[in-house]
């Protein structure tokens, strides 16, 4: 585990429902050498994650994005921001953009309506942001015959108490919910600010300075998190990628699914991953800090893998992260 940086909100954060939704008698399964890795794909914060950057680059990344998926057959599951719809004059032309992703066959979950910290949030009213971002989202899922199934907190906050964190659980599995875990994150965020700006003012040389970075960290990542798996579980869990939607990875995206590709892995959905045992593990974390669920697991048992270890993005990428400006 990585402290997040004040002003950077760490690599991973919080999640807790999925385990009291799995089997509790459950155990993991034994490591198997031969046995093909497996990952889901997610994408937070549709229909763009960042800054804003206007209808004709949401749609151009959008479209990439689609594009990779469907080219490798990737199931992938979206989280909606649905306040980021609701642009004067672009309405309509920014749920289209939404529905792309439903038309694609995809699957959207709800990520609330305003992207609000439940760290800093009363509980009553994040519920209330949480039924206010299923409007959109559920009538496009009903045009395709399917409902709103997985939740996802924003920056992974689950809260920093246990009574706050059954709370929201209580209300989440109430309404049909099951909460998305993350195993492994990239900072995608970080680095898709610093990209997006530079594309901007057509500096290509910062793009490709801060695309090179982006790829060598998620290699990183993987790195760490398959390690800290094998040493906490004795295997290799059926992890879930978070990654956003933003113009870097509509860019990279082919790219990166070729590096997960060349490391082993067959792309599955979110809910053949979840039938993996790892995730009725106990989860008892609480606290302020980035954490995946590799982690939680590991701290449930006493904390046994060297979390000290987790990369961080380069220093010269949180230098300029910390002075982008944040709208372009």
């Amino acid at each position: 585990m990585t402290a997040r940086l004040v002003a950077i909100p760490q690599l991973f954060i919080l999640f807790a429902v999925v385990h009291l939704l799995r089997p509790a008698d459950a155990s993991p399964q034994p490591s198997q050498s031969d046995e093909r890795k497996m990952i889901a794909v997610t994408f937070d914060d549709l229909p763009l994650g960042g800054p804003d950057v206007g209808l004709a680059r949401i749609r151009a990344m959008t479209a990439k994005l689609l594009q990779a998926i469907a080219m490798h057959e990737v199931p992938a599951v979206g989280f909606v921001n649905e306040r980021k719809l609701f642009r004067m004059g672009e309405v309509d032309e920014r749920i289209a953009i939404l529905r792309s992703w439903t038309d694609a066959g995809l699957e959207l979950g709800n990520h609330t309506f305003s992207h609000p910290s439940l760290h800093n949030t009363p509980l009553l009213e994040f519920q209330d942001d949480v039924v206010r971002g299923e409007t959109v989202t559920k009538m496009l899922l009903e045009e395709q015959g399917k409902w709103i199934r997985y939740f996802r907190h924003p920056f992974l906050r689950t809260g920093l108490s246990l009574e706050v964190r059954r709370g929201l659980e209580q209300f989440l599995v109430v309404r049909g919910y099951t909460v998305a875990p993350v195993t492994i994150e990239n900072s995608d965020w970080m680095f898709a600010l610093i990209y997006a700006n530079a594309k901007a003012r057509g500096d290509s040389e910062t793009m490709t300075l801060v695309a090179d970075a982006y790829l060598e960290y998620t290699t990183a990542q993987f790195d760490f998190h398959e390690r800290v798996s094998e040493e906490i579980l004795g295997y290799q869990v059926r992890h879930v990628l978070l990654l956003h939607a933003n113009e870097l990875n509509g860019d990279f995206l082919n790219t990166l699914i070729a590096l997960v590709r060349d490391r082993g892995y067959d792309f599955i959905s979110l809910d053949e991953a979840l039938e993996d045992a790892a995730y009725s593990r106990p989860d008892i974390y609480v606290g302020p800090a980035g954490v995946s669920w590799i982690f939680r697991w590991d701290y449930a048992d006493g904390v046994s893998a060297n979390w000290r270890e987790e990369p961080v993005p380069p220093q010269f990428i949180r230098n300029l992260y910390e002075t982008a400006p944040r709208d372009n």
